[in-house]
């Protein structure tokens, strides 16, 4: 919570520098992106009911801002099923070098749920890079893994089209 704590600081640092020790206007000016980015953050951090968190999450997602990707992957690593699953719904609709990281990383990491995992060779799919392909066909043929993310990752090579089996 810190660093969100931080991060709002210093979005909003500039904004306030800029203003000065001017009086607030009558009317609200419009919310520039940063400030949009820190709202919804905030929004997303805020204790709440699950469904408003996921919700939160999956709208902080539609900023489109890349700024987001790395809180949101800290809520990857919340108790609760329904954020982890807005956590990678959100970071799947992103094309960015960082989500591929992140989604690569759920799909590697041992701790998190299987149900996550799939979750994240769908959203690798969306990426479109040779390198989130052969992270799919790589879980597709590894061993360790539980025959259904297998399955599932031969499912969404399928879907890339001209996947080796």
């Amino acid at each position: 919570m810190r660093h969100l704590l931080l991060a709002g600081f210093l979005l909003a640092a500039p904004t306030a520098l800029a203003q000065g020790a001017a009086a607030p206007p009558a009317e609200s000016p419009p919310v520039g992106p940063d400030q949009a980015l820190l709202r919804a953050l905030l929004w997303a951090a805020e204790p709440a009911p699950e469904e408003i968190r996921a919700i939160a999450l999956e709208d902080l997602a539609l900023l489109g801002d890349p700024r987001a990707l790395g809180p949101l992957s800290t809520f990857l690593w919340n108790p609760s099923p329904r954020v982890q699953s807005a956590a990678v719904r959100a970071i799947s609709l992103f094309q960015h070098p960082r989500a591929e990281e992140i989604l690569s990383g759920v799909v590697r990491n041992p701790r998190l749920p299987d149900a996550l995992k799939i979750q994240a060779l769908d959203g690798l799919l969306y990426q479109r890079t040779p390198s989130a392909r052969a992270t799919v066909e790589a879980a597709s043929k590894d061993p360790r893994l539980p025959l259904a993310l297998q399955s599932a990752a031969l499912n969404v090579a399928a879907r890339w089209g001209g996947a080796r089996p």
